[in-house]
């Protein structure tokens, strides 16, 4: 197949490849993302947790009848705030979702690119970043739920509860449920631990690896190899090189645009050489339902909406220089998690590879599978998995930090659940500070 078989393209290519990012190289970024496929999945694998999942599955089947609803947080039932441990809390709720939901051309101008400051936070996620450089989030990285939902809705036309469910995956993985702050890269003074530093005596931030962030990024190298934060040119040259086999012709020339093939071929080159690399390479069932569903979103989200196509200039703006693209327009009608989902089923269902990790030789070892129900699927093998590397610690709680964490989990139950078979709870029972 012509890789990439114009010379404009390869003038395209060899640009991205060989100069400078617009963006001083020490800020950092994010490869794989929160976006994960977290609402009206059908994909089908080879579903097997983590090794944490065998030891809590019974805590699952146990709390089965007390699982929380999507809606248990109300606008207007009791008090907003709380204080517990000197420490105040705010009662989170759900967007509502945006009246202009249509085509727009992103960034509008009140939303400038401005390059982060020392002190912002930026991660592994592009994404967030580009949100954060064109203040659809607060410019310096720690944002709310509700921060983040809107933002995504704003900048790349999300449909609430897909928005949603991303921000609630990484606010109960990585944030401060109780205060409602998150940090989009690392630790900050700005997001404090939890009341009682029930889960250490800080707050990781969504870069922080082993709960939803982890191996196998498009853009950045495993969190056991170095530095997860910062953009790796290297390593999404490989991207660039699959796309360059696989992807469709388009106006930048032969093989520039973003197909499946090229999805499924990124996702098999990334799982190999990382875990060739990385002694303790791990790609359990959660991890590898967010690997899927955060590559869909190129596709997905990524598309400019007057074209629904992805192209390596797009590629290039949202990945190196952390910026909308020229010219780029939200999609025309809100990306569901179902749009998503459709996406990311294909890529699931031509890689063979099942969740697991290395053993002490390097060798790669299947998890086991799942109990039933989890077991119906890779996004409900993904969802228990996910809440048995979510602190157990979060149950024991009261007040408004009870409302939010019930809030939250009632919208990844809620999601889960939409896939057949997908039936049954899982509540947050892992280890804590971690």
């Amino acid at each position: 197949m012509r890789p990439f078989g114009s010379a404009k393209a390869l003038a395209v290519l060899l640009s991205i490849i060989l100069l400078p990012a617009a963006r001083p190289a020490a800020i950092p970024f994010h490869g794989r993302s929160m976006i994960v496929d977290v609402e009206k999945s059908s994909a089908r694998g080879g579903p097997s947790p983590s090794s944490s999942s065998r030891a809590t599955s019974n805590a699952a089947s146990a709390s089965a009848s007390a699982s929380p609803s999507a809606n248990s947080n109300p606008k207007s039932s009791g008090p907003t705030t709380e204080v517990q441990g000197g420490l105040t809390g705010v009662l989170m709720t759900l967007p509502d979702q945006i009246a202009d939901a249509g085509l727009k051309r992103i960034p509008d101008d009140q939303h400038p690119f401005i390059a982060p400051k020392p002190d912002d936070q930026r991660g592994p996620c592009p994404a967030m970043n580009v949100l954060a450089n064109h203040g659809y989030i607060p410019r310096n990285g720690i944002a709310t739920f509700e921060e983040l939902t809107t933002g995504m809705m704003e900048g790349f036309n999300m449909e609430v509860h897909f928005a949603a469910g991303l921000s609630a995956l990484n606010f109960v993985s990585r944030g401060n449920a109780f205060a409602n702050k998150i940090s989009i890269g690392g630790e900050s003074i700005l997001v404090p631990p939890l009341p009682g530093n029930i889960d250490g005596n800080v707050t990781g931030g969504i870069a922080k690896s082993g709960r939803f962030e982890g191996d196998a990024s498009m853009s950045r190298i495993d969190a056991n190899l170095g530095d997860n934060k910062n953009f790796v040119q290297s390593k999404f040259n490989l991207n660039l090189l699959q796309l360059g086999k696989f992807g469709d012709d388009g106006p930048d020339g032969n093989n520039t645009v973003v197909n499946v093939k090229t999805l499924v071929a990124m996702e098999k080159t990334l799982f190999e050489l990382d875990q060739k690399q990385n002694p303790k390479f791990e790609f359990p069932a959660r991890r590898m339902f967010a690997a899927y569903g955060q590559t869909a979103f190129l596709m997905a989200v990524f598309a400019n909406g007057t074209t629904n196509a992805t192209t390596l200039p797009i590629l290039d703006a949202f990945f190196r220089n952390e910026t909308f693209p020229e010219n780029w327009f939200r999609a025309a009608v809100p990306i569901t998690g179902g749009t998503n989902a459709k996406i990311s089923s294909q890529i699931a269902a031509a890689i063979p590879t099942k969740p697991g990790r290395n053993n002490d030789k390097g060798e790669y070892v299947e998890d086991p599978e799942p109990p039933a129900p989890f077991n119906s699927s890779l996004p409900c093998a993904g969802y228990l998995d996910q809440a048995n590397s979510t602190p157990a610690v979060l149950q024991n709680t009261t007040g408004i930090f009870k409302k939010n964490v019930d809030f939250l989990t009632g919208i990844l139950f809620a999601a889960a659940k939409v896939n057949p078979g997908c039936t049954q709870f899982a509540p947050p029972s892992g280890p804590a500070n971690v």
